[in-house]
């Protein structure tokens, strides 16, 4: 015997909102947790949260040359600041090769705190959120499951996947990537770089935000002048073009440091800082190339006569964009002096070390 056609529909109606309703964010988060206790029995341990204990943090958020920051070979500056912080605060390493301001857009939302739980979203708005790409928020959460998804509850492969200590630095480090020439693919124009570093400082100082930390302190680092004849040098070798200019990026880091004079965040002006360096060991090229046969014949001959062909930006650069060992210990001092100069509370006290917590 057939049903009747009305029940039929009846079915076919209600299907949908069942499907929603199982699917829905909060459900899951429910229905998970609902799920582990049932499985657990009468456990004791069912009801018991394990969460690992972090301490305060300090976040390197950038591109490749933050990635780099802990590779030993070229004595990477986050290398020194966890040395620096040790038993005090962890130093988050969240550099990825490649990306611009528009690529950090994308996935701050798994880089980034969640410092409040996000708003209960209806059905609808959820739907909207996982395929349409929208958040309705300023929060930075990646709206799309291959995008980063939406992060709530935290995974396991999120920054910060338990509960933390507070988030005390954040180092936002990008522009060599968006001051690429035109014509390539990270290529960003340089009022929308200024406007994606707006944004990500928002994020930490928007009250409306679900990363809101009021107590974070933001430190901008400006992109590092480019050795242009290195960059020639290593393009040719390779039968590439050219990707950057100095001249190019010297307008980017000149914008990074009006947009944090215009948010009242402290900066770091590494441009400036490596072409004034690379001044000075040029002039000791130039200079001992003008000296004697017998005194090019030292130990540090072959080293002092690349900064004259190189304009001394071989002493800082490994290859024209990224940092080797004095680039990176250079920067650390002037993060280290940014520091101490705006935030002397977080200076180390060096407690004993038997002292337990350790504290600032």
């Amino acid at each position: 015997m057939r049903p009747p056609l009305g029940y039929l529909c009846a079915v076919l109606l209600l299907l949908p909102v069942l499907v929603l309703l199982v699917l829905s964010h909060e459900y899951l988060v429910v229905l998970m947790g609902g799920a582990q206790s049932s499985t657990q029995g009468d456990n004791a341990a069912s009801n018991v949260d394990y969460h690992y204990p972090s301490y305060d943090v300090l976040l390197a958020f950038g591109d490749s040359i933050t990635q780099m920051g802990f590779n030993p070979d070229e004595d990477g500056y986050l290398i020194h600041l966890a040395r620096y912080y040790e038993r005090l605060i962890d130093v988050v390493n969240r550099g990825f090769a490649g990306y611009d301001t528009r690529n950090a857009r994308r996935i701050v939302g798994r880089v980034f705190p969640q410092t409040r739980r996000p708003a209960p979203s209806t059905i609808g708005s959820y739907w909207q959120q996982l395929l349409l790409g929208g958040t309705g928020r300023n929060d930075g959460v990646p709206a799309r499951e291959g995008a980063g998804g939406p992060s709530w509850p935290p995974k396991r492969h999120n920054t910060f996947p338990t509960d933390v200590g507070r988030m005390q630095l954040c180092i936002l480090f990008f522009g060599t990537n968006d001051s690429t020439l035109k014509g390539n693919k990270g290529r960003i124009p340089v009022d929308e770089y200024a406007n994606n570093l707006r944004y990500l400082v928002s994020l930490l100082r928007d009250p409306g935000s679900n990363h809101y930390s009021p107590d974070t302190r933001i430190l901008f680092i400006t992109p590092p002048a480019i050795g242009d004849r290195m960059v020639e040098h290593i393009a040719q070798d390779n039968d590439e073009s050219v990707t950057s200019r100095n001249s190019v990026t010297k307008g980017y880091a000149q914008k990074a440091v009006s947009v944090a004079k215009e948010l009242g965040i402290p900066y770091v002006d590494f441009y400036s800082a490596v072409t004034k360096a690379a001044g000075h060991a040029f002039k000791r090229g130039s200079l001992f190339n003008e000296t004697t046969t017998e005194t090019k014949t030292s130990a540090d001959a072959s080293s002092i006569s690349r900064h004259a062909k190189f304009e001394g930006y071989d002493e800082y650069l490994v290859d024209g964009i990224h940092l080797n060992a004095n680039g990176n210990r250079l920067l650390f001092r002037l993060i280290l002096k940014a520091i101490q100069d705006n935030w002397p509370e977080l200076v180390p006290r060096k407690p004993p070390i038997k002292v337990y917590p350790p504290k600032l």
